[in-house]
């Protein structure tokens, strides 16, 4: 029998709970989508027969929380057709061309064109009024030198923070502050201490589309969102430099379920170098993490999925093959989750 393309490594918690009582969706109340730029590229077809097909019919609360291109992610799958939505931005991401010289100021131009591609005319309203839903954007605002209109303070305050993180995660606190735009109807199903303090600010028509913008702005490749409904003003920047990989505090009851593109999760931006960071025990206790395996990843070309230094690294046409090839490739993701279902064995699989 060939591996299976598909990988389920689970904390102690969600494990225990899952070979108990099987492997179902009301098992759990967060749905976790890190940050990674194109890497979503191999996680989309597996999102659509998740929200296609199995949290289709879900009547209870479920926390969305996420950074960067997660939270864009999850703007697809609150969607009332949540398929159509998550085909049209593989569409228009797929067909994007670009040849520099571009600005920062085009490339988030080109971002706000990719929302309205997801979100259309009532899309908004859909995602703030979702029946089950409950999204958690994740962003953070600058400090200090961190602020409007200064390029010169943010490479300097990214350069002492990233030099300040080597040493301790924490210190990221003290050159931003963690923020999140979360659904008004519940508060975020994580701490807002631990361990950063954290601005909590209800989401609104006004803020919607800038907080997603702010949540994947990359410092210098994208513009810094000024304005954010509600927030306390300031630069806000890309949610992945507290929160990469989502190292949190999760204090909601029930699993968090977390496809992602691959085994490791780094806490922050600033850890991408640093092997030994990990997150903490306590935040994966409860988590079952769907990856693609290394066999899968293996067999690609380059044998890797998709990443944003594709750009440069490839001439357009090229890329262009590369990533339709490999989405359509995860179509075997989504199979191998739906045979697991149909078969019952997914406590037999879990790592």
């Amino acid at each position: 029998m060939p591996p299976s393309p598909l990988r389920l490594i689970a904390g102690p918690e969600a494990a225990a709970r899952i070979r108990a009582d099987g492997l179902h969706e009301d098992l759990f109340d967060i749905v976790a989508g890190a940050s990674g730029g194109a890497k979503w590229l191999a996680l989309t077809r597996l999102d659509q027969t998740l929200f296609g097909q199995w949290f289709r019919t879900r009547t209870r609360p479920l926390h969305m929380v996420g950074s960067s291109i997660g939270t864009w992610r999850f703007a697809c799958l609150a969607q009332p057709d949540p398929v159509a939505a998550c085909r049209r931005f593989e569409q228009v991401y797929l067909d994007y061309a670009v040849e520099p010289p571009v600005s920062a100021s085009d490339l988030t131009d080109h971002c706000r064109g990719f929302l309205a591609s997801i979100f259309g005319t009532n899309g908004v309203a859909a995602m703030l009024d979702h029946p089950f839903m409950r999204a958690s954007i994740l962003a953070v605002r600058g400090r200090g030198m961190i602020r409007p209109g200064s390029r010169t303070g943010l490479g300097l305050g990214l350069g002492a923070a990233g030099l300040a993180n080597a040493v301790s995660r924490r210190s990221l606190g003290l050159f931003f502050e963690r923020t999140v735009l979360h659904d008004r109807r519940s508060p975020p199903p994580f701490s807002l201490t631990t361990p950063f303090a954290t601005q909590a600010v209800a989401l609104t028509t006004e803020n919607l589309l800038p907080g997603l913008l702010a949540s994947s702005a990359v410092p210098f490749v994208f513009d810094g969102v000024t304005d954010l409904a509600g927030a306390r003003p300031g630069l806000y920047l890309d949610g992945g430099i507290m929160d990469y990989h989502l190292d949190i505090a999760w204090t909601a009851p029930g699993l968090v379920l977390y496809p992602h593109f691959g085994p490791r999760l780094v806490p922050g931006w600033f850890d991408k170098a640093l092997r030994w960071r990990r997150p903490g025990a306590a935040s994966l206790s409860r988590t079952l993490l769907i990856c693609p395996s290394d066999d899968f990843i293996r067999h690609l070309p380059y044998g890797k999925i998709p990443d944003r230094g594709d750009f440069t690294r490839l001439p357009t046409a090229e890329r262009q093959r590369y990533w339709r090839h490999v989405v359509a490739e995860t179509d075997r993701l989504a199979d191998a989750w739906a045979d697991m279902l149909a078969k019952g064995n997914a406590a037999d699989l879990l790592e």
